[in-house]
This record gives structure tokens, C-alpha cells and sequence, in this order.
């Protein structure tokens, strides 16, 4: 799954969690199924440990505590243990040439021998912004259309099967005129959580902010504020990402919420080629 950032990621993880009875899964790399934690052969280090261990020399102390993107961020394995939900973060979706070669590594990892995944899918998530639906579309047909050999109908939330791998899109557009962020559909549901917080923190903003900050720059940056300032009672000083997360927004949100409902209803909906997606040698699963 390819997400602009690290709110997605979380959304993802939590709907997948109230939604569909997903579980984060955070054992070891090493014993993720391979190629992703392990490869056949004299070279064992799996395409997690790879990715990253080629771009170690060179890096900054800064970029290694912040790697550079796309990067693998978390999994979750769905509630019947079938499928494992990858998430690469991929800090905007504009970051499509570096998206495609990690792709290919994966393409190279899966042919060098036997392992565990015996199918995979790219589900990719992304903001509308001020753009709009139809023209977000379009431009990640025109950046990812010769990748996968054709994508012409593509859609939101809905899945292609390309001459190579199954293809999904999912795009947030909760504001006006299919407009919009990931933060439009958060929005109501923190402030369903806690409404007088949520109200004190949007006059907050308005009645303290000026006409040149960043604040006011777009109306998603408006609301990652009024959200981030009405979660700060349980979690001071920290961001919207620790908001939304496990300690912070209530589940009930995400398993009422039409977004996250839409989102993981999508997600395992993938059409698997085969109809089902088992991975096999470590005794969990096979799809990824």
C-alpha cells in the first residue's frame, strides 16, 4: 500500500483494525514472509533489510532516524490471517519514479527463488487537495499507466486487473466539490469524540489567527490544527499522527465512520487472481 504520509498510514492500520478485524503486526522483520523478511539463496537479507541497507553508507545521523522515501512503515494482517497490508510511506504522491523502483525490487525479489508470498497487489491512497477527484485521477494514470501496462479506468476505490499485478486507487476527498484531504473525514469523527473540545479549539484558531499563517493556507491545514489543539488533553505536545492513533481517537470512530468503512470494504476487496490469497511456509498466510 502506497500513502502519501504518515495520518494515512494510521487511518489505514485503525480502520483496518475496527473495520475488518485487522492486527498490527510487529514481529521481527526477519520473520516477515518472505521476500519481505528473507530471500533463498546465499543472500538472506530480505527487501526490507536491502532497501534499507543500500542507502546506509551514505546517509546522514538525520537520515538514518528519518529514512528517505518510499520506506516501509508498518503491517497489518487481516482478521482471517489471508492477507498482509504493507504500508510505504511515501511522503506525497509525487514520488513516483522512486515509488516504481522499489517496485521493481520486489519484482526481482519475488523471481530469485521459492517464498512465502505467492501473490501481491498495490493499493495506493491519496488526497484529492484542491485539485479535485477527476484531475488526482488523471495524473496518477499518467504516472503510473507504462508502469503497470495500462490503467485507463482506473478509479476511486476501484481495482484494475493490469497485465501485471491487481491496481487499486483510493482517493480522500471529503471537501466541497470532491475536493479535499484525509483530514475531511477525520475531522467529523474527532469531533464526535470530543465535541466542546473540538468547538473550544476551532474558536482557538479563528480568534488567534492571522491572515498570512500557515494555518489559514488551506482548509486541511485549518483542521489538522483544531484537531491536533482538541487532542492535546491526553497526549500534550504531540502530533495529529498520536491523536488519531490507538491511545487517542476511540475505535468506535473509525468502525462508524463511512470513510474507514469505505476504505477497508476496498481493501479486502482485492481481486486476487487466484480468488484467494494464502501465504504459505511460515505457517500464517500468503497475499501481500
Amino acid at each position: 500500500m502506497i500513502c502519501e504520509g504518515l495520518h494515512d498510514i494510521i487511518f489505514v492500520q485503525r480502520s483496518l483494525g475496527a473495520v475488518a478485524g485487522g492486527k498490527w503486526y510487529d514481529d521481527p522483520i526477519q520473520d516477515l514472509p518472505s521476500p519481505f523478511g528473507s530471500l533463498p539463496g546465499p543472500s538472506p537479507k530480505g527487501l526490507v533489510a536491502k532497501r534499507i541497507e543500500r542507502e546506509v553508507d551514505s546517509l546522514t545521523f538525520r537520515g538514518v532516524a528519518y529514512p528517505s522515501s518510499p520506506h516501509f512503515e508498518s503491517a497489518v494482517l487481516d482478521g482471517t490471517k489471508q492477507t498482509l497490508f504493507i504500508m510505504i510511506r511515501a511522503n506525497g504522491k509525487e514520488q513516483s519514479d522512486a515509488v516504481i523502483d522499489l517496485l521493481r525490487d520486489l519484482e526481482v525479489s519475488l523471481d530469485i527463488g521459492p517464498v512465502d508470498i505467492s501473490e501481491y497487489a498495490v493499493a495506493f491512497l491519496f488526497d484529492a487537495n484542491k485539485k479535485g477527484l477527476v484531475a488526482t485521477i488523471a495524473a496518477f494514470q499518467d504516472r503510473y499507466g507504462a508502469y503497470f501496462g495500462g490503467i485507463g479506468d482506473i478509479g476511486h476505490r476501484k481495482w484494475n486487473q493490469t497485465n501485471t499485478v491487481p491496481v487499486g486507487l483510493f482517493v480522500f476527498h471529503g471537501g466541497p466539490g470532491n475536493t479535499g484531504t484525509i483530514e475531511h473525514d477525520l475531522a467529523p469523527m474527532v469531533q464526535a469524540a470530543w465535541p466542546d473540545r473540538y468547538a473550544a479549539a476551532e474558536h482557538f484558531v479563528a480568534d488567534h489567527s492571522k491572515s498570512v499563517d500557515e494555518v489559514l493556507k488551506s482548509d486541511g491545514r485549518r483542521l489538522k490544527a483544531v484537531m491536533t489543539a482538541a487532542g492535546q488533553f491526553d497526549h500534550p505536545g504531540q502530533p495529529l499522527s498520536t491523536v488519531i492513533s490507538h491511545n487517542g481517537l476511540p475505535e468506535a470512530q473509525y468502525a462508524s465512520s463511512p470513510a474507514s468503512i469505505a476504505l477497508a470494504d476496498f481493501l479486502t476487496a482485492t481481486p486476487w487472481p487466484s480468488g484467494s490469497a494464502v501465504m504459505s511456509g511460515s505457517g500464517a498466510a500468503t497475499g501481500g
